[in-house]
């Protein structure tokens, strides 16, 4: 059933978006750019109240249809219907799982191929399906590493590891399994069926920024930014030396997935949306400089930086200049000073 603060039928006579996961820290953003750039938004959520507290002010342009299980046979089918675009940015990321299948890959695989399957079904006015896919799809350790990594790379080694070690593997493995195996196998579906839809995804790395999705505390936070929080609030005593990634504001993250959608020359394209390196050492230095009445822990890193390569992004899709990693990181702490009294 499809609920909201309004009823669809209010609608003005805009184009209709589905973004799933709505409630998400990604999905929140995305669905908050495209309402201010004047899109109707259906999101996907799997509870109504909380998840539409962050969007009174667009009430004229929202609903949501309640999805409890993305795994669910048909879950999306209602969701779908009528859409012109999907975003979809619902899937798993945590590292608290004690089986990797059941709790990273599954979910990640099936939710993707589910709503694929229902756009083909029951949606075919759908123009443009956009995917939040990951850098953890790409991220490689081959020697192509010291170029840079780009869309052409892929993160084959995890699956690897994944179909050896199944239900034990890791988290740190199983997440950029699951996200390289959903990203596949989404681009098998496109390319196997005969859809009305064509595709384009969205690479991010750790992604960080201001929150406005609901979460109850600090401990509700998602991966990446409680990372940020975490060391903000001295949970975290010392520094990892093999930590070092990309990252990236999810402001840009949020663009990107706008201008995926509406760009002619985003159809059959990954993209990489990084705004530069992390690493635990970058983080605890620009906390120290604006927030300098905190302990923080003392370390180097040893990890190599990988260099994330984002041309595409900026001359293809037009995202244009990224938000340095040092102001998202510092809107990152403001937020949840704000939001938690912190």
């Amino acid at each position: 059933m499809i609920v909201g603060i309004s009823n669809e039928k209010n609608f003005k006579m805009a184009q209709l978006v589905l973004v799933s996961g709505v409630s998400g820290f990604v999905g929140s953003h995305v669905a908050r750019e495209l309402l201010e750039q004047g899109y109707n938004v259906r999101g996907t959520a799997t509870e109504t109240r909380q998840s539409l507290l962050p969007y009174v002010k667009h009430e004229a342009q929202l609903s949501l249809v309640v999805v409890e299980d993305i795994e669910a046979p048909g879950a999306f089918d209602t969701a779908v219907v009528g859409t012109d675009f999907v975003l979809h940015t619902a899937s798993p990321f945590h590292y608290n799982i004690i089986d990797a299948k059941r709790d990273l890959v599954d979910p990640a695989v099936n939710g993707t191929i589910g709503i694929l399957k229902a756009i083909a079904a029951h949606a075919p006015t759908v123009r443009r399906v956009v995917i939040t896919s990951s850098m953890a799809a790409i991220r490689t350790t081959t020697p192509a590493l010291k170029e840079g990594l780009s869309e052409a790379d892929w993160n084959t080694g995890v699956v690897a590891a994944f179909e050896q070690q199944g239900s034990v593997t890791p988290a740190n493995i199983a997440y950029p399994a699951s996200k390289t195996l959903a990203e596949t196998a989404a681009w098998a579906f496109v390319r196997d069926n005969s859809t009305t839809f064509d595709l384009a995804t969205i690479n991010p790395p750790f992604i960080f920024g201001p929150t406005f999705h609901p979460c109850a505390s600090t401990e509700k936070l998602n991966t990446s930014v409680k990372i940020v929080a975490d060391f903000y609030l001295h949970n975290v005593k010392e520094i990892n030396p093999l930590i070092a990634a990309g990252g990236v504001d999810v402001r840009d993250v949020a663009r990107a997935h706008v201008l995926a959608m509406k760009s002619p020359a985003a159809s059959g394209q990954r993209f990489v949306i990084s705004s530069g390196v992390f690493t635990h050492e970058i983080l605890v230095n620009i906390l120290k400089t604006h927030f300098p009445d905190r302990p923080y822990p003392t370390g180097s890193t040893t990890a190599i930086q990988i260099r994330e390569v984002n041309t595409k992004s900026k001359v293809l899709l037009g995202l244009g200049e990224y938000i340095p990693i040092e102001q998202s990181i510092v809107d990152t702490v403001k937020s949840i000073q704000s939001r938690f009294n912190v």
